[in-house]
């Protein structure tokens, strides 16, 4: 069999995706398990050892229950075991940046926040155990989402709109980190746990952290448990293939000291300057279980430290008793409640609630170790959802949500005034059974309010609605469809910023008369999960009317005393002072479209050993008018071989990103690209521990690479090769 995996044009072929349709017999892999029950925390163990991504994992994040992949009319993803072990890294963006259809804002080592195909910021909604993570990583590229991966059971994404169920701003998708601070399943034994340390050559990196659970029976069908865990992450300056600064700006810095009459810069290499952390966490939770009820509370906290790397030479790096730059301190303190009654018989058979409470700060270091300026957030969210039937034919939930945030800056650069948002809703969600098809509806009403200092109160109401079908053609075939209408409200920022803002490096200026943002998107997905080949290709469209962006005034604004003026980039003021480029929120139309394709070629598959080839690819485009969009992706490909036998994996992985020259107003375009890593592991049970080793090396070819996302890509490019070692002890 022969194709080519890219067209002329970059696209993924057509050949590849029809082979997920073409390959005929081959050898059956096991059929899913039944869906467990909604409330197990268990996720069902993939085949190969968890190394590699298949379609035959449970979610809980798209419906109220528990559904296999291949049965959501959404696009998922989801990363657990092993495989999650050897992609984590230190923020959440970067964990999943290698996904289909995900990408990283990558802001340095210390700040990444994930983004689904194209859309991120206030369309993604981060969450913590269903929960929104109650931080500021939205106001900004550079604050870190305030969960830390080590300590991840599992992350399910939702690659699509996931407005239903968790709010308005989850228009793009959902990325749902899935923690075991709060038991929800009977123990099968009193005590375990697990340790891990590993250590990492790409920033000096030192890790280690574990977890141990302690199970206080009452009796035979319900426990107390005791949960405790810690972390400490450190990290020096992060290795990079040469110098910090692309080569464009380096020539336009080296031109510009040659008209002043100036040597040139001495430009920082080797290491990103000002890019060192150290993440901390611990929680500590009691959970009540029974076989119809599980209570539990968890009290955790997230400390941060972290520079911002940005415009660097060597000789300021050098400067003795001075920073390197900016740094931020991030602490976060937050409280959860969650409950689960399950088994009823009547209409309602279970009802749950989560509530999650936190406060928030983060703080700004300038390199002299004043304070610049302080974010606060302190805010709440609580759910409820009952839900009834049993799937035969029908089942569905019903529920509320209740959401409050409570956002300060102040400082030098606080550019967002102090707000209050609420937001309230009721939604629905509807499955119903027809011989080889199941639909899927939902429905979900949600008023917000913004209160912020200075200007009038905000109230928005808007509904968002969708409808899916998933048919199994076939044994091996599903074709799942789905469109969704979604409305989301300006936000805060949107509304009412006005200042500087270091992290986007742009002064820039809200507008209190934005309206709702609304969108109209479908999605067509074609799954293949048994035979030679398995994997799905996924098309999808998302149209906005009235897209909220970032849009270039053609103007710089220059300080006066205090005072800011915006003037023509060649006025003579600015070429002698300089200035920040000014950005306005807008309202547009645009259209994002793209494909997304994720193959699994079971080449070996006996009881002894397995061998495995995973070919993906995906692309986006997003468009308002005859425009492009800021900071869309570039198109990427990857291939991936993967071995595995009793005790043994092993594997590399190779990934292909396209130049980008679809390129907004004011950006640059960007070049291509290549990853490659590998990884290899040995498990073996010593006395009555359970060992992992695992070695993994990335970016082997030391490829100089600058994601297009990223507002730093010019002056801040991923690391260099990198080797990682570890150790995970179970018990």
């Amino acid at each position: 069999m022969s194709f080519s995996f890219l067209s002329r044009s970059g696209f993924p072929s057509l050949g590849l995706a029809l082979a997920l349709c073409a390959a005929a017999g081959g050898r059956a892999q096991s059929a899913p398990a039944p869906a467990g029950p909604a409330h197990s925390h268990t996720p069902a163990a993939p085949s190969h050892g968890d190394s590699v991504v298949t379609l035959d994992q449970f979610v809980t994040s798209v419906t109220p229950f528990e559904r296999n992949q291949v049965d959501l009319a959404q696009a998922t993803t989801v990363l657990a075991g092993r495989a999650l072990r050897l992609k984590q890294q230190a923020t959440l963006g970067e964990t999943l940046a290698a996904e289909v259809g995900v990408h990283a804002t990558s802001f340095g080592a210390g700040a990444s926040r994930p983004i689904i195909r194209g859309l991120g910021g206030d369309r993604i909604r981060v969450l913590e155990n269903s929960i929104g993570t109650l931080d500021a990583s939205v106001a900004s590229p550079d604050h870190a989402v305030s969960v830390e991966p080590f300590l991840i059971e599992r992350i399910e994404v939702v690659r699509g709109p996931a407005s239903l169920l968790y709010g308005s701003n989850a228009v793009g998708g959902v990325v749902n980190v899935i923690t075991h601070r709060i038991e929800t399943d009977l123990p099968a034994e009193p005590v375990r746990g697990s340790a891990e340390v590993r250590r990492g050559s790409a920033a000096d990196e030192w890790a280690g952290g574990g977890v141990l659970d302690l199970a206080m029976r009452t009796g035979a069908d319900r426990a107390l448990v005791l949960h405790l865990d810690g972390f400490r992450r450190t990290a020096e300056n992060l290795r990079i293939p040469g110098f910090a600064e692309s080569a464009r700006v380096r020539a336009a810095e080296a031109a510009e000291a040659r008209e002043h009459g100036e040597p040139a810069p001495a430009f920082a290499r080797d290491r990103l300057p000002n890019s060192a952390l150290t993440n901390t966490s611990a929680a500590a939770g009691l959970s009540y279980v029974s076989k119809t009820l599980h209570l539990g509370v968890s009290h955790s906290g997230f400390n941060s430290d972290y520079g911002v790397p940005g415009h660097a030479h060597e000789e300021e790096t050098a400067a003795p008793g001075g920073a390197e730059g900016v740094r931020i301190g991030l602490r976060q303190r937050r409280t959860d409640v969650q409950g689960e009654w399950h088994g009823g018989t009547g209409f309602v058979r279970d009802a749950r609630f989560k509530f999650g409470r936190a406060r928030y700060r983060h703080t700004e270091f300038e390199p002299d170790g004043a304070i610049g300026t302080v974010f606060t957030n302190r805010g709440h969210e609580g759910r409820i959802e009952l839900l009834h039937g049993d799937g035969k034919p029908r089942s569905g939930a019903f529920g509320a949500q209740h959401t409050r945030s409570d956002f300060n800056a102040v400082g030098e650069e606080a550019f967002l005034p102090s707000s209050r948002t609420d937001s309230a809703a009721l939604f629905a969600f509807e499955e119903i059974a027809a011989g080889a098809v199941a639909w899927q509806f939902g429905g979900r009403v949600e008023r917000s309010k913004i209160a912020a200092a200075g200007h009038a109160a905000r109230r928005d109401d808007e509904f968002s609605g969708s409808a899916g079908a998933v048919w199994k053609i076939s044994p091996a075939h599903a074709l799942a469809i789905s469109v969704t209408r979604t409305g989301r409200a300006a936000n805060a920022q949107e509304l009412f910023a006005y200042g500087p803002h270091a992290g986007t490096g742009a002064f820039e200026i809200g507008d209190a008369r934005l309206g709702a943002e609304r969108s109209l998107s479908a999605e067509v997905s074609l799954r293949r999960r048994t035979g030679f080949v398995t994997g799905a290709l996924t098309v999808f469209t998302n149209r906005f009317s009235g897209y909220i962006f970032e849009q270039p005034t053609g103007l710089v604004a220059v300080e006066h005393d205090g005072e800011w003026e915006f003037l023509p980039p060649d006025a003579e003021e600015a070429e002698e002072h300089g200035g920040l480029p000014v950005y306005r929120y807008v309202q547009r139309r645009a259209r994002f479209h793209g494909v997304e394709v994720e193959t699994l070629w079971h080449l070996h598959d006996h009881s002894d050993w397995q061998l495995d080839l995973r070919l993906a690819a995906d692309f986006t485009r997003g468009r308002e008018g005859g425009r492009h969009l800021p900071r869309i992706p570039a198109g990427r490909v990857s291939a991936g071989l993967f071995w595995s036998t009793a005790g043994w994996s092993a594997g590399v992985e190779s990934q292909f990103v396209a130049r980008q020259t679809r390129v907004a107003l004011n950006e640059t375009p960007s070049g291509r690209y290549a990853l490659v890593s590998a990884h290899v592991s040995r498990t073996a049970d010593i006395g009555g521990l359970h060992a992992e080793f695992f070695l993994r090396g990335t970016n082997l070819g030391n490829a100089e690479a600058r994601p297009h996302p990223s507002f730093v890509k010019d002056l801040a490019p991923l690391a260099g090769r990198g080797v990682l070692a570890g150790v995970r002890i179970s018990f």
